[in-house]
């Protein structure tokens, strides 16, 4: 799924010009979808709009849709964006943060201690910070594990803010994540300067990336038939120190 014009149509050009190369002459379409991946999907009726741009934007949602909803999605791999200020209000997500899936209106539902972000052991959330559960990355997170929820088992690898790890705020989402996934690796890359992160041995911190805030990868693999009842098996490293180190990792 992609948002923007221009990396959709960069991404089906090389994708095209490399099957082209290898000597593919199929006609099915490459599976990139112009959508943003959080919002709800519509209900579409088929019509026929004469052909054209009109026509091409229909099907084009159409089928991102039905990616959305239909397919058995098993794999959720990206750099979502970070932003605390987040632009996707989008009141299904929103719900189902806070533990209801509304995606087919009828307000079922999930066990709030599995699914909702902002309540641990079914207790609210008293942070004053709640405001950083309304990240992207973090609604990315909830979207990437309802989706994989859906099929029944699947693979979740983001690398992302590294603030959901540790802090007070969002002790409901690792609790959910917990109880949703059978494994989770995590490999925390700090480089956060806003914490002023130093290495252990009191030397530099850098960033993989040319920003402040510090970044972690995490991978989440959910098994067939997991008991939510159980927590997933926790596997764990830190890296600090140049990006030199980070090649040499």
């Amino acid at each position: 799924f992609e948002l923007m014009m221009a990396p959709y149509t960069i991404a089906h050009m090389k994708l095209g010009n490399l099957l082209h190369d290898v000597g593919y002459e199929g006609e099915q379409r490459l599976n990139i979808f112009l959508t943003n991946t959080l919002e709800k999907p519509h209900a579409m009726e088929e019509r026929n709009l004469g052909g054209g741009f009109a026509q091409a934007v229909a099907d084009e949602s159409r089928n991102a849709d039905k990616a959305k909803t239909e397919l058995p999605v098993m794999v959720v791999l990206g750099n979502p964006p970070y932003s605390g200020h987040s632009a996707n209000d989008i009141p299904w997500l929103e719900e189902l943060m806070k533990g209801k899936d509304i995606y087919k209106d009828d307000y079922s539902k999930h066990h709030d201690n599995t699914s909702n972000y902002f309540k641990v052991d079914g207790e609210k959330l008293k942070e004053k910070q709640l405001k950083w559960l309304h990240d992207d990355y973090v609604k990315f997170i909830r979207w990437a594990q309802w989706r994989i929820e859906q099929t029944g088992s699947g693979i979740l690898a983001f690398i992302t803010n590294h603030g959901y790890l540790d802090n007070p705020t969002f002790r409901g989402m690792r609790q959910s994540l917990l109880e949703a996934f059978s494994d989770i690796y995590v490999i925390d890359l700090h480089g956060n300067t806003k914490k002023k992160e130093k290495a252990p041995d009191g030397g530099k911190d850098e960033n993989v990336f040319d920003i402040q805030q510090g970044v972690a990868i995490g991978i989440f693999v959910k098994l067939p038939n997991k008991d939510n009842s159980t927590y997933a098996n926790i596997h764990h490293l830190d890296l600090y120190g140049l990006r030199e180190v980070y090649k040499s990792k």
